[in-house]
């Protein structure tokens, strides 16, 4: 079976000895402790018989084998069933982590697809103080370690976003690819952490008027969870401003080359109204040298005395009407 670990434990600490599975009840019973099956990567079949042993409720045994479920904590005829959501670091990358619990007043069953709690139970082995060790301290280690991690992860984004902040503000071009990574990693963590104070709230009204001190730390895991969600959502307010902002720095930009282009274009357009308007001009006069200078034999005027004068005198009338309309419209 895929069981990690299963393990007896009193007030005292951790049973020495190994435990057989079918067992773990009894002695937890006979040691007036609590048992504690720890599951990593189970299969089906696996996780029926667990199931079995301990009398879990079917919908319950439904939840653990679908996975996909979103962090929560109900009430299971006298157990306690909780999932909450961890991020694992992998390169650069943020995985999700899903973790199942399932508490009763003897015995404690956990759920995970990845490495085994091995920080969970050294926590559960020092102990904590003025809490004797039971399933619900255990939950209560469950939560705190998942709340410190999202705080852990809360304040390395908050360097990256005030790095990616601050060349923002700076000389270079605006990294939107690294905002939107930036982006991506903080909505992760949100999603994950935002759950995190509920489930605290929930497991706090649960418990009864004696333990007194467990909702003490409580508190404290739920100002945790308050104050990581919070800092979520600050960072992705930042970074959305930082997007609009982008988004407003490109759209000047394009302004700016569109205007740009605007008023090379007005200048162009103006050059070429003076080159058609001289090239107009002087079309007038070539013309009428060109026909006169084709050397035919019989042609107007070509013995004329005046003809040349005459000749002359056209170009120029031609060439000044034509600058005059010209000078009128502008293009001069």
């Amino acid at each position: 079976m895929a069981i990690a670990d299963a393990s007896v434990w009193t007030a005292n600490g951790r049973v020495a000895g190994r435990v057989p599975f079918n067992e773990l009840l009894e002695s937890a019973a006979r040691h007036d402790g609590f048992a504690w099956i720890e599951l990593v990567d189970p299969s089906e079949d696996e996780l029926l018989a667990v199931a079995r042993e301990l009398e879990l409720h079917h919908l319950l045994v439904e939840d653990v084998l679908q996975q996909g479920q979103r962090s929560k904590l109900e009430p299971y005829d006298g157990i306690t069933y909780c999932v909450v959501h961890r991020l694992e670091r992998q390169h650069d990358a943020l995985v999700p982590e899903e973790l199942h619990a399932i508490i009763a007043s003897r015995c404690a069953v956990t759920v995970s697809w990845g490495a085994p709690l091995e920080t969970l139970r050294e926590r559960l082995a020092a102990g904590i103080p003025s809490i004797p060790r039971s399933p619900t301290a255990l939950l209560y280690l469950l939560l705190d370690e998942t709340a410190d991690a999202h705080a852990e992860l809360a304040e390395e984004l908050r360097e990256q976003v005030v790095e990616i902040e601050a060349a923002f503000f700076g000389d270079a071009d605006p990294a939107t690819v690294d905002v939107y990574r930036a982006m991506r990693r903080v909505l992760a963590l949100e999603r994950v952490a935002e759950p995190i104070a509920g489930i605290v709230e929930r497991f706090a009204a649960r418990l009864p008027d004696a333990a007194a001190e467990l909702r003490h730390h409580l508190r404290d895991v739920d100002d945790h969870a308050r104050r990581t969600a919070a800092r979520a959502g600050g960072m992705r307010n930042l970074l959305t401003g930082l997007l609009q902002l982008a988004a407003a720095r490109v759209t000047e930009r394009q302004n700016d080359e569109m205007r740009a282009m605007t008023e090379q274009q007005v200048v162009q357009n103006d050059q070429t109204k003076r080159v058609t308007s001289w090239a107009a001009i002087l079309f007038a006069p070539t013309l009428i040298a060109g026909i006169y200078g084709m050397n035919f034999r019989t042609m107007p005027e070509l013995h004329w005395l005046l003809g040349y004068p005459f000749a002359l005198l056209l170009m120029a009338l031609l060439a000044a009407g034509l600058y005059v309309a010209f000078k009128r419209k502008h293009w001069l």
